[in-house]
């Protein structure tokens, strides 16, 4: 690895199975003596006709509760002595890791796939989208 830098991204409605994603980045961390990145993206519904009447302190009070539930999830692993930086971000899921691997020039991604569907091919959208564009390896983690 180049820049010694792993990319996790976490889904905070699915804490079960991320926990299995941020053990494996972890692991991964560890092994190549990388700083960890935990990040989790608030969907932006930016086309959505809804989005026109949420009023923008209930958006940022839903940044900020957001980055409160990702600093508890991240207390609750055992991080060792692993360089660890938390970031919550706003927009499409598999854009946003895509665009924040790119910005901190990480060597790896790692995600996870919940529930894959036939229309999905066997791993979730986002998970499929972050490996095929990704300018990095990716890591698809099964719960």
């Amino acid at each position: 690895m180049s820049g010694n830098t792993i990319l996790a991204a976490i889904d905070l409605q699915h804490e079960e199975s991320d926990n299995h994603v941020a053990v494996e980045a972890l692991k991964l961390a560890r092994s190549h003596n990388a700083s960890l990145h935990l990040v989790f993206i608030i969907p932006d519904q930016h086309l959505s006709y809804v989005q026109n009447y949420i009023p923008a302190e209930m958006k940022a009070q839903v940044v900020v509760d957001a980055k409160a539930d990702l600093d508890r999830f991240a207390a609750s692993l055992d991080l060792g002595d692993t360089a660890v930086s938390l970031d919550v971000l706003r927009g499409t899921v598999y854009e946003e890791t895509i665009n924040y691997a790119d910005k901190i020039d990480a060597d790896f991604i790692v995600i996870g796939s919940n529930r894959p569907g036939v229309k999905d091919l066997f791993i979730g959208p986002n998970a499929a989208r972050v490996a095929r564009h990704a300018n990095c390896s990716v890591l698809i983690v099964r719960p």
